[in-house]
Formats: C-alpha cells, structure tokens, sequence
C-alpha cells in the first residue's frame, strides 16, 4: 500500500462491513501499528466521496463513512453486450478472474492504465488507489447488498443444508446458452420445466438457470449445462418446435469479431467532419491495399464513428501497430476499437413521430424471421432486434438497403467493443470533484409510470411487499411506491437489451408483474364483492366501471377464487348469474405509458338469458392473422358461428397496441359458447401452409406481385386462402385443411391453380450493350404492361438487372414473352466480319487511335461492341446489322495505308542511340506514321595493329601456354589450330580433353591429377556415356573434359565430329579461352592418322567458323608418334592462308556491326517520305568521329594494351584505328561512348599502367645491390623499382636516375654495373630467373626461400583440403602454411623426375606426408631429405625417408615443440617402381625405385626421389 486512501480501504475489507466511523478506521488503523490521525482519515474519505463513500455528520460531530461505489464493474461486458462503441459505458471493463487470472496473455483488461478504464478512475479521482483494492470493494458493495439466490438449479439443491455454498459454483460462460421463446401471451403452454425436461431427453442436462427476463413478445433464459461438449451439438439444430411457437438458442459467449473494427473521433464543429474518401484511405493505410472493406457511417451528433468490415480475416495487432505509427488524421485523434461480433441492430423510423408497431416489425424482419432471436421495443418508435448469429445478422444486412427504401427506416448496427486501446495515452480529460467537508450528494433516482392493474397490484399491502423485495434482490437498491409511479434509488447493472436506467428498471418491474394472473370480472353483485374482501389477503382488486371489478392474483389463487365466485352448475341452485370474461391482454415492457387504459368490456344487453358468458380466442400466429387479411373469411366466420352455434361473435382488433392483434370474443349461452370455441380451436388446428420456392417452381416466386395474382384468382374462386412473399425466393399458401366442411380447401385444388393456370418467363438482355432505342421500346413495353386494368390480377412482372421475370395467366405470359423477345430481335447487335492485315491493325491502335475512338463512341450508344480488343481477338465487331455496311466504310476508310522500307548500313550508333533513346525516334513518327525496325547484325573483322615493344610477359605466356618441342598453327577467323609434341598434362590452358574410352590415356591423367580428381570421377562414372568434367587437381590447366567417343570404322566421322563439337561447345558455353585435344584412334586401334587429321581438324574449323568470340585449339600429340604430328601438320598446312607462324599475323577482332531496316505505314504519302528524311538525319547524327593527334605515349603500349583498349572500344560501339606513323587515334561511334573511349585511352597511358608494363617487362629478371661493398650480401630492390631498371635496361638507357625507398636520389650505370649516391658506390647485379621454376613461386635472387601463403588463397586452400581429409578433429589450429622454394633442391628433383620419364615412358608422381620435429623440419627446407637420419623412427619398410598417404599417420611422428605446435610437410614424391620392403633393406631391390607397405607408406631412398613443397604448422 502506498496511501492512506489504500489503508483505509483495507480496514473494510478486513472487517467485511459497508460502514464504518472515522474513528473506528484511525483505531484500526494505529492497532495496525500505522499512526493516523482521526483528521486524516476524514480528508482522505472525503477526497474518495461520491466515488467511492458517502459520508454524513453524526450528533457526537463524528462521521460515518458508507461504502457506497460510483464506480462499477460491466457486467455485459465479457458477454459483448456492452454497447460502449456507439453509447458510451461508464463501468469498468475487467476480466472475470482480476485479481487472479492464470491465463496467458488473456486479452481481457486487468489494470487501469489505459483506454476507457483509466478515464473512469482519472475522473473519480481514484487514479492513486490500488486497482486490486478497488475491485474488491466493489465487489464488497454488491456481496453484501445482494443475495445469491437468484441463480436457481434444475437439481434437488435447496432442499440441500449446503445449498448456499452449491449455487456459489464458478459460473462458466463457455458452457452457457441463452434460450428465446415466446412469451405467456403467445405460449403460455411452454416453460422451462418443458424445455429442462426435453433438453434432458437428449441428455442435455442443465446445470443452473442464470437469468430469467420477459417482454410482451418473448422470454429469455440464460442456462448453463454440464457438459461443454453439449453446446456445439445443441446449437447444430438451433430452432425446436413445440406445437405452432418456436424456441431458439444462441450461446451465450460473444466472439471477437477478426474481420471488423471501429473508428470514431470527435466533432468538434461540423466544418471537421472527416471525408469519407479520406477515411478510405487511412483505413487502407491501416490494413493494405488489398483488403477490400465496407464502411457504414454510425456517427452522432457528439462523433464520427466508422464500422469497418473487411471481406477477410485481419491480424488486429498489426494494424493497431500501423495504427501507433500514425494516430491522426486531419490532425483529429482516431480510437481504433476491436469489437465483438455484432448480432443487434436498432431500427428506428425516419419519421421521428411515427410510432413502431407489432405489424411493422414482423413486416421488416419477414424475410429473416426464423432467424430472429428476440426483439423489443425501446421506446414507441424504436425496436432492437437480436439475430441468433452473426451470420445472421450478415445475410439480413446483405438486403438492408432494400429494407430501407421499402420501410423509410433507420438501421444501426449495436456494437459491442473491447478496451479502447486507442484512448489510452491521449484522454487527459480528469473531471474535479469539488466537495464541501463531509457533505452528502443525493443519490441518483429513477422513476416509472405503471399502468392501472399493476398500480393496483403495487397498492395491495402484501403484493406491494413483495414487489420491494423483489426489485431489491434484482437491482440492490430501494423503490418509493406512489399510486401509480415507481421511484428507484440506487445503482443499475447493465441488463442485456436495456439501453436505459428506466429500461432496467422497467424490465424488472415486467418480471414482477408477470407472475400474477390478471382478470375483469363484469357485472358482480355485492356477495361476489365479500368474497373478494374476504380474501384480500391475496387477492388485488379495483372496480373499474359500475359493477365491474379487476382482479389479480397468483395463478393457483385465481383458480380457486374462480371457482368460489362461480361455482359450477351443479352446485346449489344450479344458476350463474354472472358473466365473465378472461382477459390475455398483456401488453409489451414499453406499453408502461401514462396515456395506457384497459381495455372496456363489451355490454351483452342484447343476450336476455341470465346464463351467458363471454369467451376470447386470441389470433396469435401470424398464419392465423394473415386469414383475416381476406375480407370475405370475416364476415363468414361470424355468420357461421352466429347461426351455428345461436352466438354473437365479435372480432376486434386491439387499439392499444396494434391493429393486427385480433381477438375473437364469443357471448352466448355456455354450452353454447363452448361449442362454439371448440369449433374454432378445430378449425385453426387445420390450419396448414404450401411453400412454393424458386429451386422446384420457378423464378416466379421473386416476383413479389405475384401473390397478388394468385390471391385475385382465389378470390374469384371463392377459396378461402391467402398468398405472401416470405422472402426474396419463397411464397407461402396458408388455408384450411379440406376436412373442415364450411371453410376447407383441396390442397390439390391451389396446385392446379398455380400450375396450370399460371405460366411464368424469364427474359435476358444486356442493357450495356444495347442501343438507347432499344431501352427506350424496352420500357414503353413494361409501362404498357403495368398500366393494363388488369395488372396484378391476371399479369405481373420484376425487373432485375438485366432480367425481366413475367408471371400471370398463361395466354398473356405467352403474348408479352413474345413481344420481349421479338424486341430483343431487332436491336440485339449482331456479328459482323471484317478483314483486317496485322498492319492495318497496329495503324489503328498507335497511329489513328484517336479517329477511331471516335468512331467508336459514336456508335456506342446503339449498343455496337466497336473495340480494338475485339476486332483482333475476334475480326469481327458487333451491332444491328443495318449499321454494318456503314461501319465497314468507316473502317476501310481509316485503314487506307501505304508504306515504305528503307535500309540504314553501318548503324551500331544508331542502334546504341535508339535503346538508349527510344522516344527520340518515336517523336519523330507520332501521329503520323506507324514504326517497325528489324536490327540486323553480320560479323565484321576489326585488324589491331601490332605494338611497336616487346611485351615480355606476352612471350612469357606464349612460351609457357604450351609445353611442348614442335609446334605450327594457322588462325580462323579470330582463333587458331596449333599442331604440337608435348604431354597434354603438362599444359598450362583452360582446358584438356581426355578420351573417356581410351582406358590408358583415362587413368594416366587421372593418376597425376590426383586423389581429388579420381573422387570426383568416381562420383560421375553412373552418367559414363555423357561428358564429366572435374577440376584440375594437381595439373596446371584449369578444368578436365572426360568425353566418350565410339570407335567404330563404319561411324568414325560423326563420332569424331561429336567428340570435337560437344569439346568446343562446353568450352564456349563456360568462357574459356583455350582448349588442348588428344589425337585419338592413332594408337592400339590403328586408324589412318592422315583420315584422324581430316575429320579432326576440319570439325574443329567449323565450329570455330560458328563462333565470334576468341578460341585457341591446340592438338597436343606425343613425342613418340612422329608420324602422327607429320599427318597433322601436313593436312594443317594445306588448309593455311597465311604464313605458319602466327605471331606474324595482324590480329583481328570480330565485331558485330548493325544495319537497321526501317518501315513505316501511313495513310498520308507526305508523312511517309517526311519521316523518312528525319529518321536518315537522327541517323547520321547518332555518329561521331574523334581524332587524337601527337598521342607518343601509344609507342609504349604492349600487344595486350592494344588488344585491352580495342576490346574496350567495340563493347562500347566504337571502332577504333591506330596510325604509329603519324601517331593519331581515330574513335568512330556513338558521342558518347567516344567520349569514354577517349577518356580510356588516357586512363592507360597513366602511371598505373606504366607499372603494369615495368611489371610484365621485368617478372623473368630481378635487379639487387650489394649491401655494402664488397660484402657479397645483396638486397633486391622493390618490386616497382625492380620493372622501371629492367625497363631501362632493356631500352638500353646509358644510365636511370631514382629515388630509393629511403628517399635518397641515385644512379644506376649500365655500362660499370654500378649505384652512385653522392660519393658511395655500390655495385648491382641482374639476375634471370629460370622459367622451369613453378610459375606460383615468387621471384627471389636467394636459392632457399619460404612464403608464407595467404589463407583465402587457393594454394594455400588446396594444400588444406588434403591434410583434412583425415586430420579432421585431430588439431585445433593451423598456424600457418609456407611454401618452400629451395631452387636447387627443385632443379634436383625435376631433373630426376625427367630421368623416370624418359626411362618408363609413364610417371608416377604423388603427393605424401611426412611428419617432423620443428627443428628437423628446418634443416630439411635448407638440405632436403637425408636418408642418414634413416632409422630414428623405424625401418620396417627399409632404411630410407618415409611417407604416408595419410596425414593423421604422419601427425604421430609430428612431435610438438617448446610452443605447442607440431609441423608436417606435404611433398612431392616419386614412386616409380615399388615393391614390399623389409628392415633388411638398405636399398630397394634392383629394378625397384622405392619400397612400400603395400596401401598408404612408400620409403624413398634417393635424396632427389622427394621434393617438400609446403610445411604445415598446427597445433
């Protein structure tokens, strides 16, 4: 607790009383050990007053403080009755567990922080109090101030000792059902003794009755069952009947609604009212674009209020999430409200001082009325009507608007909404209670007026009794009783359908009176008046005109004071001398108007015999009633009964409440009169009904007029049967059955009637696409039928949208169905073909557009279907066939085109200028003619000049691409043949192309390409007969080709032409530049090499002719098939057109250039040459030429910047050519690109591509300086230095002036080999690297070196992949992997390696492990494997260097150092010829190269037999 106000709360709650002095709250309060003044406690109450206590001044000037809350809790809330959207509620909004809920996230509000419930206690000044306190005050107030036994049970629970505590059970709305019927008036047979007995059969049982209510038209019965399983199947068949009365259920519970939710904001003046358009737009910045909503307007005069239904679910946390975003709209606050289902509207006339009457309703809701669950009149002009569901409710709405034009009413939809979420940061509006010390507010009354016998009822002593107790259990607060109003004090709950305190109120006051029975007694003598006095102890009586008397009494009371009154004819002397009349009358809830009187007794002078009485039978259905909507059936009743039964019969309707509720009053004699009630209980009993629906008898039954038809011709007939409309596609029949002789009809009868008599027609037009003249003989035909005399007597009709429904005798259904369709006839637009060419078409739709919508439009109106869409799709347009001939002129007049076609060469600016541009051309063209292109490219070959320097990494690459001893090709188009010896492995392109059937050829590449490229090949081997490419593996070209190839004589042309096409394509396809192919068939299998050579090499040179781009094919044949390389040389050089060696040539690029063909169509010759000459100038004009004079620095390009700036310039359309004599450039091409071209060429003449060149000259050559002098110790210069000396040095300068990495200027001397810096000199020295070094090593002048390699690096990630394949989990760290160049030990190695070559023709070369300790590892770098530390971990194999396939093997003899890290070097070895080893061998056996374990351990014995090219360092 956090105040005194919490404090002195408490002390009630303890002590479970509503009153309390001052004083007794302090003496609690310091007993409590809290020091609190008497003074205090009074400031602090009075602080709470009225909310919450009611404080009066005692004689002793203490103060009494009464709990007595303002505020209170909802009870129609949590079952979504509250109407707080659209009248707003002043109750707290709590869930039913506050306090004490256990479910998660319960959507329910348990707190007043926000929305409405805040506001409430912001304004009663209870914001500070505990909100858990508060509620159990609350509740204390009503705990104590009501009894529970309100809830009543089905079971034997009163008798119970324990019933109190029985009926306290947890009430649960989920099993609860609210149950409709009709009230006593209309069934006063059925009760819920009735429905509880039946519910039970069906093994429904009902667990306790939670509230019982009654107006004039219904009960309601709120039941909880015991099983929640019997809801759903309860509800399956909503509706049970019991004789002609129905009983409805509905559960009790409200749903959220998911597709609905409100809007509302305030007016402030009516110039703010928010426009709905804007509203829409909100609303869709709320929920999406793509939900579509309904939006009905439920604003008053205080608010604008939006009900928005969505036709889909919609996730309401996200839009009140958008909400958040933006709460504003036209600077006006919205509350966004989420709502429960809504299954009530009000409906009101719009005619304010019309009053709402029992007929006017029933009318309104006929066609939903078994889906009505209960209505009532809450005030005279204004009924509430209930729906036994939501959907309900929808399908009614869906036909509102009809119902409104048809009744002139207003309907509103009642909403009941959640907490307001929306208003719970924005309501600051706290109202100040200002009140005087310990003053007391009166408290809130209000008043009713009763009508007369109830007045009477409320003034009898003991009735009156009970009525007080009565309202005090149901409401908890007092009445004051005078004569005929009723004063209320005290608080009101929230009743389900009572909008009002006098509605409640009211309600209860029915409840009350209800269960007394009513009577007038006419003609009493004055011993019939004793027996009344007698017995007013229980009875209430009041004479109400001369000797007649109204009684009321509880039903068993009557019974028995009737039979006193009047005892029976066999008693005594036999007479009864009075007569009486039972009165049903029982008005509505809302018939409790000042202006009520009863009704008058009709006087029975006429009836001489002492012995009559008087009788009612009450109309109550509405089947009964529509009977009397027959004038004849009236008078024939009374006539009958009259004559029959000796009787006077009057029918009446009552002019209390409405016209329709009829009443039959019979006065005769008793036996009489008896009789004569029996027979109309019969003939009502016979009462029966035909529904006739539009699925069995036709469209018909929509025609509302068609009643009126058939219940004229029953008129004529003289049958006694009525004829209604019951909703939009039902009719009903209602008649007696013909076992009642006077009134009876032949079912049979109405049958033939409507089926034989009657015909019906359903005629279709489309009003869209017919012409105004037909609409208008259209109509004049409709008015001539309804101003026939005899409309709605022998002929009706209904006009739906484009439907007409005609119903009536069948010779005039037949003659108007006729004079319909012959109408339809005449205007209805016909089809009518016309040809038109494709052209013509596309002129109409981008050229002559506007002159044919006109066209169009024109004949629109006559219903014509003249659309562009249909004339293509269909060649055909619609109208009446008398316009068709003038509207194919029309047409052929538009479509008078001409064209021409003219040819724009060389145009690839053009091209770049129109794609980029396209509206310049168009623009050219609009309005006048029609534009088709077609762009046509043909390959032309551009010649590069060639470089006026030696590119050295140019010749590096030529030198290194291809390993081989012979070689010659010629050139197609831009690629090349080359004829060479060599290894294909050895070669360093893009790819190789291996024989998948040549089982030799196959395994050598794979054996040294190694492990990798087997596990990929074994993967792909299920798709043996397709291509499988795999990576490289250890071989230096990027990519293998396996390609199979049939090596049948009968088909080796083809078979060699898919072996080469299927190559290139691949090779294409994947962007590589070079290719190397085998020569196959030339070995075991003996082909001719001449013929392998032809089909080979011209194969290849027509697929080479298919392509533009650039494809180098080399045909690698092998050094020992001399014979085979003649056979291909000869056929190559028999097909050469120019000299061999191709370095000679100029080179070529292939260009696609443009010619774009032109064709314009129009209808005018001078738009047609007009548009061609503009189109030739934007042509010309698209082209530009640029010369670039003195360019010098071009000199100093090398072959590949040529090739470099050439490609550059035609991917960007611009042809360029290069003059080394005069030194210009000249750049022909779009303006723009040449630009850029321009801007390119400057760009690499800069500095960085100077480097670039240094770079290319100087990679096979490495400049150093002495240290110092003489010291024999050299540093090599930077890289970038390194290219600018060697690029001197090879232009032969004397001398080359730099800057240092020190900053220091020197000389370099060519001549003396000398540095010069000042006085110091230093000498230099130029060193050539080896080229059969590996090309990823790095230059260096040092014989040993080790790199360290990058760990994105694909070396360094190859060498990874390996020593992971089974070191996976053994390690936890590389640190590093070095490569180690030891060129001497290599050179060692390669030497030995070509010695195994030469000797075995094949090489068996693998990649092994071998672990180490670090510092053995460094002296392996410096002096390779020394076999003398053979031994130190074994010679079972033999005494030599061991190697494992394994890593995880080798990782045992890995032994870690000083700083936890172990290293193993991955080498290169050589296996050779291998045979099993022993611990005897100190040499492997003669013939034999190595020894080995048979699977993954080879021993080497030759210091050269292993090259270690990387050192693994992990931990």
């Amino acid at each position: 607790m956090s105040n005194l106000s919490d404090k002195i709360i408490t002390v009630f709650l303890d002590k479970q009383v509503l009153i309390l002095k001052d004083t007794e709250i302090s003496f609690s309060l310091v007993a409590q050990g809290f020091q609190c003044y008497t003074d205090e406690v009074r400031q602090h109450a009075q602080s709470l007053s009225p909310a919450l206590f009611q404080l009066s001044i005692n004689k002793d000037k203490s103060v009494t403080i009464r709990v007595d809350p303002i505020i209170d809790i909802c009870g129609a809330f949590l079952s979504g009755r509250c109407h707080n959207t659209v009248k707003s509620c002043d109750k707290l909004h709590l869930c039913r567990e506050f306090g004490h809920c256990t479910i998660q996230n319960c959507r329910y509000p348990h707190d007043f922080n926000r929305g409405q419930n805040r506001n409430i206690v912001e304004q009663m000044n209870c914001q500070n109090i505990d909100s858990k306190l508060l509620v159990q005050l609350i509740r204390l107030k009503k705990g104590v101030g009501k009894p529970i036994d309100r809830i009543q049970s089905f079971s034997n629970t009163r008798k119970s000792p324990n019933y109190k505590q029985q009926i306290t059970n947890i009430i649960d709305i989920d099993r609860q059902v609210d149950i409709s019927f009709p009230s006593l008036n209309y069934a006063p047979q059925i009760d819920m003794e009735i429905i509880g007995m039946t519910l039970n059969v069906e093994n429904h049982k009902i667990e306790k009755i939670i509230q019982e209510s009654e107006n004039e038209y219904f009960r309601r019965v709120t039941i909880q069952l015991e099983q929640i399983n019997d809801i759903n199947q309860l509800l399956s068949l909503p509706i049970a009947f019991f004789t002609t009365n129905n009983i409805k259920l509905k559960r009790t519970k409200t749903v959220v609604d998911q597709t609905s939710f409100v809007l509302k904001t305030s007016i402030n003046d009516r110039q703010t009212l928010l426009a709905e358009n804007r509203v829409r737009l909100y609303i869709s910045l709320l929920i999406g674009n793509t939900v579509a909503v309904t939006l009905i307007n439920l604003s008053t005069t205080n608010e604008q209020i939006f009900l928005v239904q969505c036709n889909t679910n919609i996730e309401f946390e996200k839009v009140y999430k958008q909400y958040q975003l933006k709460p504003q709209l036209q600077d006006k606050h919205m509350s966004l409200i989420q709502i429960y289902e809504c299954d009530t509207i009000m409906i009101r006339f719009s005619d304010d001082k019309k009053i709402m009457k029992y007929d006017d309703i029933e009318n309104i809701i006929q066609s939903a009325r078994m889906n009505v669950f209960t209505y009532q009149l809450t005030d005279d002009n204004c009924v509430e009507i209930e729906f036994i569901s939501a959907d309900a409710f929808k399908e009614w709405m869906s036909t509102v608007e009809k119902i409104i034009a048809k009744f002139r009413v207003i309907v509103t939809p009642i909403i009941s909404n959640l907490d307001d979420r929306a208003n719970s940061e924005s309501s600051n509006n706290t109202i100040a209670q200002n009140i005087q010390p310990v003053s007391m507010e009166k408290p809130n009354t209000t008043t009713i007026t009763l009508r007369s016998e109830w007045a009477m009822v409320a003034a009898h002593p003991i009735f009156k009794v009970e009525f007080k107790d009565y309202i005090h259990d149901e409401l908890g607060g007092e009445i004051d009783i005078n004569e005929n109003t009723v004063t209320y004090t005290g608080n009101f709950p929230v009743l389900p359908r009572c909008p009002t305190n006098e509605a409640v109120l009211a309600n209860k006051t029915n409840n009350y009176m209800q269960k007394l029975k009513y009577q007038t007694f006419n003609d009493l003598k004055p011993y019939h008046v004793n027996i009344l006095r007698a017995h007013s102890n229980i009875v209430a009586f009041d004479r109400v005109q001369r000797n007649d008397y109204a009684v009321a009494a509880k039903p068993t009371d009557m019974f028995e004071l009737k039979n006193k009154l009047f005892p029976k004819r066999n008693q005594s002397n036999g007479t009864q001398p009075l007569i009486h009349r039972q009165s049903i009358d029982k008005s509505p809830l809302t018939s409790l108007s000042k202006n009520e009187t009863m009704n008058k007794s009709y006087s029975l002078s006429s009836l001489t015999s002492i012995n009559t009485t008087t009788s009612i039978y009450p109309i109550a259905t509405l089947e009964q009633m529509s009977m009397f909507s027959i004038n004849t059936f009236e008078n024939r009743l009374q006539q009958y009964l009259n004559e029959t039964f000796n009787v006077k019969t009057i029918i009446e309707r009552n002019t209390n409440v409405d016209k329709s509720r009829i009443i039959i009053r019979i006065t005769g004699e008793t036996n009489d009169v008896d009789s004569a009630m029996d027979d109309l209980v019969n003939l009502f009993l016979s009462l029966r009904t035909r529904k006739f629906d539009d699925k069995t008898h036709g469209n018909w039954t929509k025609i509302e007029e068609a009643t009126q038809v058939i219940q004229h011709h029953f008129i004529l007939l003289n049958l006694i049967c009525t004829c209604q409309q019951i909703s939009l596609t039902n009719v009903i029949v209602n008649y007696f059955d013909i076992t009642n002789p006077q009134f009876g009809v032949d079912e049979q009868q109405i049958e033939d009637l409507i089926n034989n008599q009657f015909s019906s027609a359903t005629i279709n037009y489309n009003q869209q696409t017919t012409s105004s003249q037909f609409m208008k003989d259209w109509t004049i035909l409709e008015e001539t039928i309804r101003k026939r005399n005899d409309y709605k007597k022998n002929i009706c009709l209904y006009n739906e949208t484009n439907t007409i429904y005609i119903f009536g005798v069948t010779k005039l259904v037949k003659e108007f169905h006729q004079n319909f369709e012959q109408l339809k006839n005449k205007y209805v637009p016909q089809s009518c073909k016309v040809v038109l060419s494709p052209k013509q078409l596309k002129y109409l739709t981008n050229v002559a557009k506007n002159e044919f919508n006109k066209l169009e439009k024109q004949y629109k109106t006559n219903g014509c279907d003249l659309s562009l869409v249909r004339l293509r799709q269909h060649g055909d347009f619609l109208a009446p066939v008398e316009m068709h001939t003038k509207i194919k002129d029309s047409l052929n007049a538009l479509v008078q085109i001409n064209e021409i076609t003219f040819e724009i060469g060389n145009s690839s600016a053009f091209e770049v200028l129109i794609e980029k541009e396209p509206e310049r051309l168009i623009s050219l063209v609009r309005s006048k003619c029609y534009l088709e292109k077609e762009i046509r490219a043909y390959p032309i070959d551009i010649p590069v000049p060639k470089a006026q320097i030696v590119d050295l990494e140019d010749l590096a690459k030529q030198s290194q691409n291809i390993s081989v001893t012979n070689t010659t090709s010629i050139n197609v188009g831009n690629s090349t043949i080359t004829i060479a010896t060599g290894d294909l492995t050895t070669q360093r392109i893009d790819i190789i192309v291996v024989c998948l059937t040549s089982e030799i050829m196959r395994k050598s590449v794979i054996d040294k390409a190694g492990p990798q490229v087997q596990a990929e090949y074994n993967t792909l081997m299920s798709n043996a007969h397709q291509a499988i490419a795999t990576s490289n593996g250890l071989l230096p070209c990027k990519r293998i080709l396996f390609l199979p190839w049939q090596s049948s004589p009968a088909t080796l042309k083809p078979s060699l032409s898919g072996f080469i096409s299927t190559a290139i394509t691949h090779a294409i396809n994947n962007q590589y530049k070079t290719i190397a192919f085998p020569s196959v068939g030339c070995g075991k299998l003996g082909f001719d090499p001449s013929i392998i050579a032809k089909y080979m090499i011209d194969e290849t040179k027509i697929q080479l002719g298919k392509i533009n781009s650039k494809l180098d094919v080399s045909f690698i044949l092998l050094p020992n098939q001399q014979n085979v390389y003649d056979e291909f040389v000869k056929y190559l050089n028999s097909n050469k057109t120019s000299p061999s060696n191709k370095t000679n040539n100029q080179m070529k690029l292939s260009y696609a250039e443009k010619n774009i063909a032109i064709t314009l169509i129009s209808s005018n010759d001078h738009y047609l040459q007009k548009c061609k000459q503009e189109i030739l100038d934007l042509a010309h004009s698209a082209s530009h030429t640029t010369t670039l004079t003195n360019k010098d620095d071009m000199v100093d390009w090398s072959q590949n910047t040529i090739n470099q700036y050439y490609e550059y310039c035609l991917k960007q359309h611009v042809k360029p050519t290069f003059d080394f004599n005069t030194l210009t450039i000249e750049l022909n091409g779009p303006k723009d690109a040449v630009n850029d071209a321009e801007k390119y060429f400057y760009e690499l003449t800069a500095d960085i591509f100077k480097q670039a060149r240094n770079h290319a000259v100087s990679r096979g050559v490495i400049w150093s300086v002495e240290v110092t002098p003489n010291s024999d110790i050299w540093q090599q210069y930077s890289f970038k230095l390194n290219g600018v000396i060697e690029d001197a040095y090879f232009k032969r300068f004397p001398h080359l002036d730099f800057v240092n990495d020190k900053q220091e200027k020197c000389r370099i001397v060519f001549g003396s080999k000398e540095e010069q810096h000042g006085s110091d000199v230093r000498r230099i020295r130029r060193k050539v690297i080896d080229s059969s070094l590996p090309d990823t090593w790095e230059a260096s002048d040092q014989n040993c070196k080790r790199v360290t390699l990058q760990s994105l690096s694909k070396e360094y990630q190859d060498v990874l992949r390996q020593f992971n394949t089974t070191m996976n989990g053994h390690y936890t760290n590389i640190v590093k992997i070095e490569r180690i160049q030891n060129e001497r030990w290599y050179k060692q190695y390669v030497a030995h390696r070509e010695e195994y070559k030469r000797r075995d023709g094949n090489l068996d070369e693998k990649l092994l492990f071998h672990g180490c300790l670090k510092a053995s590892s460094n002296q392996i770098i410096q002096e390779c494997f020394n076999r003398s530390f053979a031994g130190v971990n074994g010679v079972v194999y033999g005494c030599g260097v061991y190697f494992h396939s394994h890593a995880s093997y080798s990782h045992q003899y890995a032994k870690t150092s000083g700083t936890n890290e172990r290293t193993m070097f991955l080498a290169r070895v050589l296996i050779g010829k291998t045979c099993p080893g022993n611990p005897q061998m100190k040499v492997p056996p003669s013939g034999y190269d190595t020894t080995t374990d048979g699977k993954h351990i080879f021993v080497v014995y030759h210091d050269a037999g292993a090259y270690a090219d990387h050192l693994i360092t992990y931990q």
